[in-house]
């Protein structure tokens, strides 16, 4: 099999979510992708695909290009999507014999192969509930039976392990693995650390950029001041009428103004005072950030 190539690939919407970004994901090889909320994961794994079209460069798998001009994927590539994108009428069974359905299988023999698919994840029991009845560790498993089952040369797979415990993780890496030994391109897009420990390779993203690494982020050690656990002791004792903790006057400083007054953002403009909400002002990306929008439909919507 080959591998899959990405030359240059620059994503722009109202700013720029990849920066020219060349990377090769080996045939045979596990790779991991990993890097904090917002750093370009999904919408890497979506070009790398072929759902979503490069504003510059390209994505290439055995000599053709991925995009194909209308956002669906080549038959080649096979994903587990983030946010599963299984139809909740359906049964565990009929979501995955779907997929085998798609490329031409036999009816009879996609819902055999579907059978064992939920098997390789260990819910053969479950195959005749409906996705709706589920638990969001059993539907992440379905769609990984979904995406394996089809035993395509590409398999990408966004935050697989997200919603499972330590056994079922170890489960769902040992198939993976199974898929890179069959020579087939597998990438993994994780936050798990012991996920990217399992993987072959390793490509670390920062704000739409290739970096050496990412920082974790250290919580303060219990007890310590400044900890949450402090933090929460303090206002246990906390006495509302004076602003006091444990009984102590709070002093002025630069860390606590007696009268901060309006919250002025850049443009000058005070802030509303709505608890937390002034926080998350503009934060929210426009929807075509989104490739898996139409996956968030509740069921019954067009």
């Amino acid at each position: 099999m080959s591998d899959l190539r990405l030359s240059g690939v620059r994503y722009e919407l109202t700013r720029t979510l990849l920066h020219d970004l060349d990377l090769t994901f080996a045939a045979g090889r596990m790779t991991a992708l990993s890097g904090p909320s917002g750093s370009g994961k999904t919408t890497l794994l979506s070009i790398a695909g072929g759902l979503l079209r490069p504003t510059a460069g390209e994505a290439t798998y055995a000599g053709a290009p991925m995009w194909r001009g209308t956002g669906d994927p080549r038959p080649e590539v096979s994903f587990v999507l983030q946010v599963y994108g299984l139809v909740p009428i359906l049964s565990a069974r009929e979501n995955v014999s779907v997929a085998l359905r798609a490329r031409g299988v036999d009816p009879d023999e996609a819902d055999e192969r579907a059978a064992q698919a939920l098997a390789r994840f260990h819910i053969a029991d479950l195959a005749d509930r409906q996705v709706e009845e589920l638990s969001g560790g059993q539907m992440q498993r379905v769609a990984l039976a979904r995406g394996l089952c089809v035993e395509a040369g590409v398999l990408l797979a966004d935050e697989p392990t997200s919603e499972l415990d330590e056994g079922n993780r170890g489960l769902v890496l040992a198939e993976l693995r199974r898929e890179a030994d069959r020579g087939a391109v597998v990438v993994v897009a994780t936050h798990d650390p012991a996920v990217v420990d399992a993987c072959d390779d390793h490509h670390a993203l920062d704000e739409g950029r290739l970096v050496d690494h990412t920082e974790p982020v250290h919580l303060p050690v219990e007890g310590s001041r400044g900890s949450l656990r402090s933090h929460l002791d303090q206002q246990e004792g906390a006495d509302p009428r004076n602003g006091s903790t444990g009984g102590s006057p709070v002093t002025p400083s630069h860390d606590t103004p007696s009268d901060p007054g309006p919250v002025v953002e850049q443009g000058g403009a005070p802030a509303t005072s709505g608890g937390r909400d002034h926080l998350t002002d503009g934060l929210d990306q426009p929807e075509d950030d989104d490739p898996y929008e139409l996956f968030r439909r509740p069921p019954g919507s067009p």
